[in-house]
């Protein structure tokens, strides 16, 4: 039977790819959003500045950046060294999209059933290798995936081709994997994933995402699911994103971080929804992770958190790299 031996929660965001001298520019961003979510309501730029009473400005220096920018760094090559050590065989990838391939609709949950995807430029290098390349995935375990979802109450989206990557500029003739699953491949995976299975959830966009307690459930199902799988393979689980953006949140991050760590899904259920929106939203794909790798009794490994700012206001993102490992 397969056995589930590894979980992965690792942050996508393209400031890990970028030098710390421009960070800054991501800060542009910010004061022209309308809408930042922080703490369970949205504030325009000016707003929060005031509210934080711009307390973040000492976090702004070059040396400040630099050494935040070291520590992430580092703390992705541990996290691909522990990717390596786990020697999984199979891997299943929690993302969402953010209006990369999905432009017309948003469904809830999607797995992906197709035999590849594909990754490489013109996506950014942080995502990428330089030229195109193609991985396998596991078409046998999506579709045995979606009708044990089936069985238990949900209703997925089977998608069996995998639409053109709108950000891509100019568009390419291969379909190139929304960011959230081309930082695992190229970052933690070193381009060489093994045979996967792509899962989305619109954690991003209302009215489809599925709640905290739905993505725990989700979890539960995919476990239980795995467990019966009749193959004789080590499974690896990954999520890609968090934790707290485009507001950083440290009191947040680390209320949450002690919850993953104590298997707390009462916790994070309680949360009101509001804390869990925009990019601070992809928090739920590590609690279905969470809730996969609890039989083993793995404990959760921090690797580190770096909060990393981009304005006075203390937007940016908090990064948040941990695994579980059950040998």
């Amino acid at each position: 039977m397969a056995k589930i031996v590894f979980g992965m929660a690792v942050p996508h965001s393209g400031m890990l790819g970028q030098a710390p001298e421009d960070w800054l520019k991501n800060g542009e961003r910010d004061r022209n959003n309308p809408e930042l979510w922080f703490r369970n309501r949205t504030w325009t730029y000016p707003e929060l500045e005031a509210h934080r009473e711009a307390a973040f400005e000492p976090y702004l220096t070059i040396e400040e950046r630099t050494a935040r920018a070291e520590r992430c760094r580092a703390a992705l090559d541990r996290m691909a060294d522990a990717y390596r050590d786990a020697d999984i065989d199979v891997a299943i990838i929690l993302g969402k999209d953010q209006k990369e391939i999905f432009t017309q609709f948003s469904p809830s949950i999607a797995i992906y059933s197709g035999a590849e995807v594909h990754n490489g430029p013109p996506q950014r290098s942080v995502y990428a290798p330089d030229h195109h390349v193609t991985h396998q995935c596991h078409p046998e375990l999506a579709q045995y995936l979606i009708k044990a979802f089936q069985a238990e109450g949900f209703d997925l989206t089977d998608l069996f081709a995998w639409p053109d990557n709108v950000w891509m500029k100019p568009l390419p003739d291969y379909p190139v994997a929304p960011h959230a699953y081309s930082f695992v491949y190229h970052q933690i995976m070193d381009d060489n994933p093994p045979p996967h299975v792509p899962v989305i959830m619109n954690c991003f966009y209302p009215p489809t995402q599925p709640s905290m307690a739905r993505c725990i459930e989700f979890g539960r199902v995919l476990r239980d699911a795995i467990k019966a799988w009749p193959a004789d393979v080590r499974v690896g689980i990954f999520a890609s994103g968090g934790l707290s953006h485009f507001v950083n949140d440290e009191e947040f991050d680390h209320r949450v971080m002690k919850m993953l760590a104590d298997y707390d899904y009462d916790g994070l259920a309680a949360v009101e929804d509001g804390y869990y929106q925009s990019g601070t939203s992809e928090i739920k794909l590590y609690v279905s992770v969470m809730k996969a790798m609890q039989d083993t009794g793995a404990p959760m490994t921090l690797v580190d958190y770096v909060p990393c700012w981009r304005t006075a206001a203390g937007t940016g993102e908090g990064m948040g790299f941990m695994y579980w490992r059950a040998g």
